[in-house]
């Protein structure tokens, strides 16, 4: 049996093929994901994961678990897993963290369970997406990750909204927009987008969005067309804000209210381009 301290020594020796194989044989082994929450991990200074589990070691975990039985991570293993994300943030090893808690994912645990707040915060402050989005597309290709993807990214919009980076909030929404997205934007995620851009004065792209989540099918609720209302009479379009109002006051009949909408909606928007 591999130890774990001696895993990374042992892992860069061996042959590729083998070195794909070590991750199964330490979770058929283990039957858990201690390689991540070693003991000396949380006791001595934090040292590149690199340097315990080799960068290919890791992908071939995350791509090759998945046909395993994976056992529940108990509570002081979720702990242990929670204590090491916030020093990989703080100490910039995003990649490292990002491969932690896709790896603990494989385990579908309860997404309260895991300092996600923590690690997506710091992924949202990059001044670019190149982490982040390596995150996301990470959990993409992990389908016990699923489950939390539509959560995960629920989060990133909001968190950059908070910070005001509307245009990195609507990558990661044009991201679950995509036809291969495992996690298509929902009301709650299309009304914080909506009102995020209202919040700050870009009416065009909130309706854009909103005539996204109307043509998705998406009964929008008074609150947000409320919003999408107000800004409207801000940019003092009061006979287009007026008109869509009436429209949406009915769109909870369905069939053809909708069609309305969305073409007063389309109306509204060409209009405004020109």
């Amino acid at each position: 049996t591999l130890r774990r301290n001696g895993m990374s020594s042992v892992c860069h020796q061996l042959s590729p093929r083998a070195c794909a194989e070590e991750p199964i044989m330490v979770m058929k082994s283990l039957r858990k994901l201690r390689v991540f929450c070693a003991p000396a991990l949380l006791s001595s200074p934090l040292k590149p994961i690199s340097l315990i589990f080799s960068h290919n070691c890791a992908s071939s975990f995350s791509s090759d678990i998945t046909t395993e039985s994976v056992n529940s991570l108990s509570q002081e293993e979720l702990t242990e897993i929670n204590l090491l994300i916030p020093r990989l943030c703080s100490s910039n090893q995003l990649p490292e963290a990002i491969r932690l808690v896709d790896a603990a994912l494989l385990t579908i645990p309860p997404l309260k369970s895991l300092s996600l707040p923590i690690l997506i915060d710091r992924l949202s402050a990059e001044p670019d997406l190149t982490q982040p989005m390596s995150f996301l597309n990470r959990l993409k290709h992990n389908p016990r990750a699923h489950p939390s993807l539509l959560l995960i990214t629920k989060m990133f919009v909001s968190s950059y909204f908070r910070k005001g980076k509307l245009k990195e909030a609507m990558k990661v929404f044009n991201w679950m927009s995509r036809p291969d997205s495992p996690c298509a934007p929902d009301s709650v995620v299309y009304a914080i987008v909506v009102s995020g851009f209202c919040r700050n004065a870009m009416v065009l792209e909130a309706l854009k969005v909103f005539r996204a989540m109307v043509g998705a099918n998406l009964v929008p609720g008074p609150e947000l067309w409320t919003r999408v209302y107000r800004g409207l009479l801000r940019e003092a379009r009061i006979g287009e804000a007026r008109e869509l109002n009436e429209a949406l006051g009915s769109i909870e009949d369905g069939g053809e209210s909708f069609q309305k909408v969305l073409e007063l909606l389309d109306q509204i928007i060409a209009n405004w381009v020109e």
